[in-house]
């Protein structure tokens, strides 16, 4: 084959690819430009001993207790909201972890191990199931109803859908959304789905999802059949660039965490460059219409949060770089 005719057949392929990502009503959503909080102030939240070492730490709840994931695949159990050390345990290997119904998903390969915690405040496995088989990770597994999972796409699956729904029992699958742009200034698809790195979150009453990007401020919205709602772009310097740099070293990271609650969307935004030399990390909040609604300017490495609303109140794990490594904060919510 020619190197003409092979150029026309990729792109062919890619057509369809792109087709088959489409939803209805995709075609209708145009992007829009956001700036401008209702809310926007600094603040310097008091750390709180965790107790124990813990490297690194990304916060889960599960009822009222605390779940903190530290290195060699152990898990540390807090009380909540007194964030008091219970005790430390191993589990099996994983990847990417997530609270769905008051259970812990813990994912590796594809294959979803759910845990639940016993009267001794131990985690038990309690069952397990697959969404896919891959090489590394599917990354954070989430429920959309009964025997109904999502997840977002990354470098291990093929395509170029932004996300992935499975069902497990019947083995249907289904794929949607797409990408800001298309791969054609990256080397590999590897690299441009590394650069588009994107985290998802479903809301609690299953009704929506939410698809936020690392390296990017672009946010979109979906309902629950994978419809876009709301596409986003949060416009503001610095680094408000609206492609991803190919150069690794001239990114920023803009979103590494993303909590959805039945009324909001919080990101967590450490807003600089992948080597994080500042002390500093912003929490953003937005509606399920994406109208903006607080930011929060935290003087701290943020390595991840839990929101609890009906105390109004966050509690993170983070790290102010004074050499005392990570610890719990407290923030008080005033989202409007």
């Amino acid at each position: 084959m020619s190197c003409k005719g092979f150029g026309i057949c990729a792109a062919w392929i890619f057509l369809l690819l792109l087709a088959a990502c489409q939803q209805p009503g995709t075609e209708e959503v145009k992007l829009k430009y956001k700036q401008g909080f209702l809310v926007d102030t600094v603040v310097s939240p008091s750390e709180i001993t965790m107790g124990i070492s813990v490297r690194p730490a990304f916060p889960l709840r599960l009822d009222d207790r605390l779940v903190v994931f530290g290195s060699y695949d152990m898990v540390h159990i807090y009380s909540y909201p007194q964030l008091q050390y219970l005790h430390s345990q191993q589990l099996s290997r994983y990847v990417s972890q997530e609270v769905v119904n008051g259970e812990l998903f813990l994912e590796y390969q594809g294959k979803v191990d759910v845990y639940r915690l016993d009267k001794a405040d131990s985690l038990y496995q309690s069952r397990s199931f697959r969404v896919a088989t891959v090489p590394y990770t599917t990354g954070r597994v989430q429920s959309l109803g009964e025997d109904e999972y999502i997840f977002p796409d990354n470098y291990d699956m093929n395509g170029l859908c932004e996300f992935h729904r499975v069902f497990p029992g019947t083995g249907h699958w289904s794929s949607g959304g797409q990408y800001p742009e298309t791969p054609e200034r990256f080397k590999r698809l590897r690299d441009f789905k590394l650069a588009y790195a994107h985290i998802l979150a479903v809301r609690p009453d299953k009704t929506a999802f939410v698809v936020a990007y690392c390296n990017l401020r672009r946010i979109h919205i979906y309902n629950k059949k994978g419809q876009l709602l709301h596409a986003l772009q949060l416009d503001y310097s610095p680094g408000n660039n609206h492609l991803v740099e190919p150069k690794f070293e001239s990114r920023l990271s803009h979103c590494s965490g993303v909590i959805a609650t039945d009324h909001y969307i919080y990101t967590v935004n450490p807003e600089q460059s992948m080597e994080r030399a500042v002390p500093h990390g912003d929490i953003l909040v937005l509606d399920w219409e994406g109208n903006l609604k607080a930011r929060y300017r935290l003087d701290m490495y943020i390595d991840g949060i839990v929101v609890d609303e009906e105390r109004k109140m966050i509690v993170g794990c983070g790290d102010k770089g004074k050499g005392r490594g990570r610890q719990f904060f407290k923030l008080k919510l005033i989202n409007e």
